[in-house]
């Protein structure tokens, strides 16, 4: 079994073509798992939607930026922790959002558990405590993000019994996998990493399990001016922070 792992597009729909450009030419992956933060930050909110709800081939989770901006559709809190960062940003996505894609998005898990040629398999966006896995987003269920050490990803799953944990949501590169469990984040596909773009490839077989990083080059000249172009809310924050 080989598949692929994306996670926290974030509205970068040139970084997403062109990781599923390299998945599909590949020809030898079997699924694709996209763990969450599809939307926000990012503008080309409906052209990711369409492009990942379009896939047959693709299992989905909820990131904490697709529940915030569903809070706002629902009618429920805003998450407290998001506010003074990111509430108009999200209002704006919000207002572009098109209503065709309410329902898929709220039926979207927090996390998928799987076994796949004897290994336990964990996806899940970010850590959250087995005791407020049905939290709604206002409760702030996602772990504070902690240090990229091993150590410290170890302490932060230790409620979770998995041989392989997958997750994403501080867009950076986590591989511990010479351990009796695997935690791997391959990063952002789009954010964080300048003019490239990355995504994770898995394979399970009777040998064991083994984990890669694919980091390609794309244009992203379209995605930055366009921030300017559409005037995106907390525009200024978001190219300080994760461009």
């Amino acid at each position: 079994m080989k598949f692929a792992v994306i996670t926290d597009i974030h509205g970068n729909y040139g970084a997403l073509q062109k990781v599923l450009d390299d998945i599909d030419s590949r020809e030898d992956i079997d699924k694709i798992y996209n763990l969450g933060d599809n939307i926000g930050i990012g503008h080309e909110t409906n052209k990711v939607l369409d492009t990942v709800f379009d896939r047959d081939d693709m299992e989905m989770i909820a990131g904490n930026h697709d529940e915030a901006v569903m809070s706002l559709i629902n009618g429920t809190p805003y998450p407290k922790d998001l506010k003074g960062k990111f509430y108009e940003h999200h209002q704006w996505v919000e207002s572009h959002l098109d209503e065709s894609y309410y329902d898929e998005l709220n039926q979207l898990p927090r996390y998928i558990e799987t076994n796949i040629k004897g290994k336990n398999v964990l996806f899940i966006h970010y850590e959250i405590a087995n005791n407020q896995l049905e939290d709604r987003i206002d409760y702030q269920p996602f772990a504070d993000i902690v240090n990229d050490d091993e150590y410290e990803i170890s302490q932060l799953f230790s409620d979770k019994d998995a041989d392989l944990i997958l997750f994403g949501h501080n867009h950076r590169l986590h591989m511990f996998d010479d351990k009796s469990t695997i935690y791997f984040n391959p990063g952002a596909v789009g954010l964080n990493n300048g003019s490239n773009t990355v995504y994770g490839i898995v394979t399970i077989n009777e040998k064991g399990i083994s984990v890669e990083r694919v980091k390609l080059a794309y244009d992203d000249e379209e995605f930055l001016a366009g921030f300017k172009e559409k005037q995106v809310p907390a525009r200024e924050f978001i190219f300080k922070n994760f461009m």
